[in-house]
């Protein structure tokens, strides 16, 4: 049963990352007990209500908490959207059509709304558009 029940943590913590609400989190959470009960040895009955209450605990007390640390704008610290406002650094000319530049260690795409900005040019995100950085 052990190895179900990591199976379980597996495919909640890729439910979360495809998704958005931490509904799952603490579903992944609430699995490592009955995780930890059936490395004990415990019958699959103690370990089905040691998932229940892991739950309840874990919807009740650890989302609210999770959610009261990112505020109002859950999705800014963990997606793309978390790159507004950050600088990047232009390694090729950058139009309204295209360009590269360099943002938290990674290559983006990227592009102006007007005019050019030249390579090597500090610039600031503006907004994500798919794949691609709209910068100032």
């Amino acid at each position: 049963m052990t190895f179900v029940w990591l199976a379980v943590i597996g495919v909640l913590i890729l439910i979360e990352l495809l998704t958005y609400g931490l509904y799952f989190a603490a579903l992944a959470v609430a699995a490592i007990v009955p995780l930890v009960l059936s490395l004990l040895g415990f019958e699959l009955w103690v370990q089905a209500l040691g998932f229940l209450a892991a739950t309840v605990a874990a919807l009740f007390y650890v989302r609210p908490l999770i959610k009261k640390w990112q505020g109002d704008k859950p999705e800014r610290l963990t997606n793309t959207q978390s790159l507004i406002g950050k600088e990047a650094l232009a390694l090729t000319e950058i139009t309204e059509h295209s360009g590269q530049v360099k943002a938290w260690g990674e290559v983006w795409t990227a592009r102006v709304r007007e005019g050019m900005r030249s390579e090597g040019a500090k610039l600031v995100i503006e907004e994500v558009d798919g794949a691609t950085l709209i910068v100032r």
